[in-house]
């Protein structure tokens, strides 16, 4: 078979590019190897360099946002977009976007390109899309109406943008099967597209260097890598910190603004509780290398009925025993992969289980993530494109 013909592709991602990595990032490399790839940063404004005060960095920075809008990393060009404070208002909003699509067609122009098919990771305007207008995917990750308390986003305005996008789009992919049937309430159809694995080897644990913060730490290592927000379920982990006295919970990633203090100052009190900071995404696998256990500790609400939390394919890539809760998307996956309960009453259980169980089950886990890589969601969504382009033409045909 003939290899598929390149397309110049651009991606609305959800948030900057110089950030951990999400669906849209993982998608946008892995497109990058076939395609010409350009990511388009969320807006950034005039105001954001200078929160801190004038400052001669914050100055530095302003002057930053008007250079350097183009770059390349990698496979992918990435493009820094500047808007009107505060972005979050409609009418800056519309002033803005007349500057945001020259900013765009100009980068369009200048990385050579004639897009032909865009991936919105967020919602955008078709119109804002430079030349004939593109094929254009949406990528529903999360259900954002339901997490005001962990984004601060204002549910009834998200909930119209983001069904105008929707049945604009010629494909609507979603991550789960519970997100698929909940846009279908609202007469969405959809796609299922799921995350992906970095790993490409079922061979075992990375062999990156030694975690010289975990080296002296007393085992096993329990631990969870990601942000800290409020989806954690704080009162739980507490409860297993108590039970693993010999033991270290180690939780590594940055803090939300939202994140709630209390509760996590109560379980950061403990003396075998541990907090690291945010760590490079090159570093990562070898702290989950480090590990004994891999968490998902979230908290049973409406956000985690549909979420399908990305870091579980870090974790299945480094073979240890998973134990989550929260998230049902998690429980969907071949039985051995994961420890999963529905209440997070149940995480000290699961881990027991956990500790216990066959060595075997890492292999099953690496084989997993090798079989499952963004490589291969990169082509699945290809296929969906080529499909759903076919069918128009014969429709046309007809």
């Amino acid at each position: 078979m003939p290899p598929e013909p390149a397309e110049d592709i651009v991606v609305y991602g959800s948030t900057l590019w110089d950030t951990p990595s999400l669906t849209d990032h993982h998608l946008s490399r892995a497109l990058g190897a076939r395609h010409h790839v350009l990511f388009v940063e969320t807006p950034a404004t005039l105001i954001q360099p200078l929160r801190a005060g004038l400052t001669r960095a914050g100055v530095r920075r302003l002057f930053a946002l008007g250079r350097r809008q183009l770059r390349r990393d990698g496979a992918v060009d990435v493009l820094r977009v500047v808007s009107l404070p505060p972005k979050s208002r409609p009418w800056a909003q519309r002033l803005s976007a007349p500057w945001i699509r020259r900013q765009l067609r100009a980068a369009v122009r200048r990385a050579g390109m004639h897009p032909t098919i865009a991936i919105g990771a967020r919602p955008f305007t078709v119109d804002s899309a430079p030349g004939p207008r593109p094929f254009v995917v949406a990528l529903v990750k999360d259900w954002l109406q339901a997490g005001g308390h962990l984004t601060g986003l204002d549910a009834g305005a998200l909930r119209e943008r983001e069904l105008r996008f929707w049945r604009s789009a010629d494909l609507v992919c979603a991550v789960s099967p519970r997100l698929q049937a909940r846009l279908a309430e609202d007469g969405i159809d959809s796609v299922l597209l799921r995350h992906g694995s970095s790993a490409a080897s079922d061979a075992g644990p990375s062999s990156g260097p030694v975690v010289e913060e975990l080296a002296d730490l007393p085992r096993p290592l329990l631990g969870s890598v990601g942000r800290i927000d409020g989806r954690w379920a704080f009162d739980a982990l507490e409860d297993l910190a108590r039970a693993h006295p010999m033991g270290s919970l180690v939780l590594v990633g940055p803090l939300s603004p939202l994140l709630p203090r209390a509760a996590f100052e109560r379980l950061l009190a403990l003396p075998n509780v541990h907090h690291f900071g945010p760590v490079d995404g090159d570093r990562i696998a070898s702290w989950l290398d480090a590990l004994d256990c891999c968490l998902v500790p979230y908290k049973e609400d409406e956000w985690q009925q549909y979420a399908s939390p990305l870091k579980v394919w870090d974790y299945f890539r480094a073979g240890h025993p998973i134990v989550a809760t929260g998230s049902p998307a998690l429980g969907d996956f071949p039985a051995g992969l994961i420890h999963f309960a529905s209440s997070p009453d149940d995480l000290v259980t699961l881990v027991g289980e956990a500790l216990a169980e066959d060595p075997a089950s890492g292999l099953r886990r690496r084989r997993y993530a090798s079989e499952n890589t963004w490589d291969d969601r990169a082509g699945q969504l290809m296929a969906l494109v080529a499909q759903r382009r076919e069918g128009r033409r014969v429709g046309d045909a007809g």
